[in-house]
């Protein structure tokens, strides 16, 4: 789906973009669930799909390895919301 890269540091997923971090902030509920709690573009990105772009590199991440998210951040519901092909990986 995209080309962002996602690095985990087992607290946050970050990408750079322009030279310019993009965050996703989480944390697991128990085996196999993330909670989503924050994503995050620079306002200075804004505009370009960044953000759309990083909920759907998460669901992909989550797919490949088998768990499902909890979007507790309103972008993140939102996004999981209007895209159906993404209902899968919800809790």
């Amino acid at each position: 789906m995209t080309d962002l890269t996602l690095e985990d540091n087992g607290k946050e997923l970050t990408t750079e973009v322009d030279g310019r971090e993009l965050v996703i902030r989480y944390g697991w509920m128990k085996d196999g669930v993330m909670r989503v709690d924050f994503v995050g573009v620079p306002d200075e990105l804004g505009g370009r799909g960044l953000g759309t772009r990083l909920v759907g590199r998460l669901v992909e991440k989550a797919r490949a390895e088998e768990f499902s998210l909890v979007p507790v951040c309103g972008f993140a519901r939102a996004q999981l919301q209007r895209h159906p092909e993404w209902h899968d990986v919800l809790a």
